[in-house]
């Protein structure tokens, strides 16, 4: 008879744990260390995410509205955006294994339950990743059709975000888990009924337009400084237009958040570090668009840098006040204080110098590779404009 029952799906499922149990080996080092490598990687993750797809809408942009100057914006992301997608790749791996360690037990039950769509992740990646380098060495050769090589690319790109979205959405849901097995025992599950799945996807690519547009902003810079002050001063303003498209999709996915939050959530929304979160990303913004529009016929790249830096303020405030979020979620199922923390500094060590070396070899790439596609750019430059 017990035999029989085992055997009925339903049984099963009412009697699996709604969270299974915490890592026995704990955490490696604190908790706190964990985070703070996480908010920085992921922000430099998120950024260099927003400047390759927002870089695809522009160049994809550039294909359809032939303007003059257009030429040249588009010759810069067709020859950037590959590395682009190194950067997301070489930046993403960190917060991700630590993702993996902090919230263990949620993000492997999230990934199992939506895991016919998880692991699409890596061959999408590498399917867009082989377009964009397509584009790239193939663009001067069969010129015709290469508008639908990066249209190609973009839509992939979106659905990976989207998959992203949605699995560390179902992190902070574990209530949903046994329905949602139940209904799609297969890891069949996409979208599971959680109203902020939207707008916060909303909020994931809003900063492409920001990222893309100060990506312009900084190549009109270098314009100024070789002597294309016209052409450079053009690629500033269409940068800074492009830039103020950002904030209204984030007011609009803030908005679209706010209505859609869960009870428990209005509460967080007072305290006290929430609100500093949030003064610190508008100022931010605010500073980011002001420095920006300074830039602007100017060939000083203190004003690209420091719009860049608040860019990279605001993002962060984002990354930390969405984990408060998913830790004030996770309050009836999860505490991280009370996870042991059993100190293994060797591995730690270890991590670390893997993670320094890969962002020093990241530098060394720049170092290397930017001045080459800026050389690049100032002769075509001067091909198209003698003198």
């Amino acid at each position: 008879m017990i035999l029989e029952l085992l055997h009925q799906p339903a049984i099963l499922i009412a009697m699996l744990p709604v969270m299974p149990p915490l890592d026995p080996l704990g955490y490696p080092v604190p908790p706190w260390i964990l985070q703070a490598i996480s908010y920085l990687t992921l922000s430099l993750h998120l950024l260099a995410m927003n400047f390759t797809v927002g870089g695809i809408m522009l160049l994809l942009w550039t294909y359809f509205r032939k303007k003059p100057g257009h030429e040249g914006i588009a010759y810069f992301f067709g020859s950037s955006l590959p590395l682009g997608v190194s950067y997301i790749i070489t930046l993403g791996i960190p917060p991700l294994l630590i993702l993996q360690v902090l919230y263990g037990q949620m993000f492997y039950s999230s990934s199992v339950l939506m895991g016919s769509f998880w692991i699409q992740v890596i061959p999408l990646l590498i399917i867009a990743y082989s377009l964009l380098y397509y584009h790239k060495f193939s663009r001067a050769k069969r010129p015709g059709l290469q508008w639908a090589v990066v249209a190609l690319a973009l839509p992939i790109f979106f659905y990976i975000e989207f998959i992203f979205v949605n699995n560390l959405t179902l992190v902070m849901t574990p209530e949903h888990w046994l329905d949602i097995y139940a209904a799609h025992p297969g890891g069949g599950v996409l979208t599971h009924g959680e109203p902020t799945v939207h707008p916060r996807y909303l909020l994931f690519i809003g900063g492409a337009f920001a990222a893309a547009g100060l990506a312009v902003i900084w190549r009109g810079a270098f314009l100024i400084k070789w002597g294309f002050q016209t052409i450079g001063r053009k690629s500033q303003a269409f940068g800074f237009r492009v830039m103020l498209i950002t904030p209204v999709l984030w007011i609009a996915a803030a908005i679209g958040l706010y209505f859609a939050r869960p009870a428990n959530i209005a509460e967080m929304l007072q305290a006290r570090a929430v609100v500093v979160l949030l003064v610190i990303a508008i100022i931010g913004g605010i500073a980011a668009a002001v420095f920006a529009f300074l830039s602007i016929g100017k060939q000083k790249m203190i004003f690209p840098l420091l719009a860049s830096l608040s860019l990279f303020a605001v993002v962060a405030c984002m990354v930390i006040f969405r984990d408060l979020v998913r830790l004030h979620q996770l309050k009836p199922y999860f505490d991280m204080s009370a996870v042991p923390v059993q100190p293994q500094w060797g591995m730690f060590a270890i991590f670390m110098s893997a993670l320094v070396t890969g962002v020093v070899l990241l530098v060394m790439l720049s170092i290397r590779v930017f001045p080459n596609l800026a050389s690049q750019a100032r002769e075509r430059l001067a091909k198209m404009i003698p003198g």
